[in-house]
């Protein structure tokens, strides 16, 4: 998972509009995904990718993670997108239909390209986007493609196109996807990012479907309207009754330990080492969630 930013919830906006890039400097969201690909038209794409390199600057200022979702690798716009963009050191880029050449090729072009502007190797940190029915059905071994990876978003809607599905909020029709990617993700070790409610004004929809991808090992929600941030960030941290209840875990755990136990009582429930280690987690997570809001 990152070492550095938390990811719970990331808004994504268009490249094409400096209107909405200069509003995301402002938002409460996680991470920024500046977009090049499906937001930008054809016509678009020479100035969304100027626009990027122009705002890059100011929206690392917030010290909230900067992420610019490329290209697809296999087109005339991925290459250049990652040449543009590497100067001003993003921390992170989206790399779409995703699969073992698409991210060994962006790999390629950012040791290329980090190299040329004087950047530590592997600073840029890759999540590739799993939209493709080859994706899913191969999740460990593309999640392996590159050491950059340190996390994987589900896009859901071309995913279901490839399959010719519709897609309902419920959300059944993606159930296998997303069970399959949050298993491969954590025999990786890498964040878990769902993909968008597209439900703009369906709040109650939003929250329903975050809380479902969570309950299957999701850690965080992409999204494509700031009225969705707050819901998200809410159901990706821990309740302040979870925190308090890890803390006496932690607790009763480490005097079990020094007394030679293996495991203990904790509000009339068994305690052990797995236990305690999943409360370790809630307490970790909290503290970075601490340090980013405040």
């Amino acid at each position: 998972m990152s070492e550095k930013f938390v990811r719970r919830s990331l808004l994504y906006t268009p490249g094409s509009s400096m209107k909405m890039l200069t509003k995301a400097v402002g938002c409460t969201a996680d991470a920024v995904i500046i977009d090049l690909e499906d937001a930008v038209s054809v016509a678009e794409k020479d100035a969304a990718r100027e626009n990027v390199c122009v705002m890059l600057p100011q929206l690392k200022r917030t010290g909230r993670e900067v992420i610019v979702r490329v290209n697809a690798m296999d087109t005339v716009w991925g290459c250049r997108d990652i040449l543009a963009v590497v100067p001003e050191t993003p921390d992170t880029i989206i790399v779409p239909k995703a699969d073992e050449k698409a991210l060994t090729v962006a790999d390629y072009l950012l040791t290329a390209a980090e190299q040329e502007n004087g950047l530590e190797a592997g600073r840029i940190k890759m999540i590739p986007l799993f939209e493709t029915t080859y994706a899913i059905a191969n999740a460990y071994a593309v999640l392996g493609a590159s050491a950059r990876i340190d996390g994987v978003q589900l896009g859901a809607e071309d995913l279901t196109k490839e399959q010719e599905i519709e897609r309902t909020p419920a959300g059944d029709e993606i159930f296998f996807a997303r069970s399959q990617l949050a298993f491969a993700a954590r025999a990786r070790g890498i964040d878990i990012l769902d993909t968008p409610y597209t439900g703009i004004r369906d709040l109650e929809g939003l929250r329903t479907d975050a809380v479902h991808a969570r309950e299957i090992g999701f850690t965080g929600k992409t999204c494509i309207h700031p009225s969705h941030i707050d819901a998200i960030n809410e159901v990706f941290s821990p309740t302040a009754e979870a925190v308090e209840y890890a803390r006496g875990v932690v607790a009763a755990m480490e005097q079990g330990v020094a007394e030679g136990r293996g495991a203990v009582m904790y509000q009339n429930k068994m305690i052990d080492a797995p236990i305690a280690e999943r409360a370790r987690k809630i307490l970790q997570k909290a503290e970075r969630i601490s340090a980013l809001e405040n």
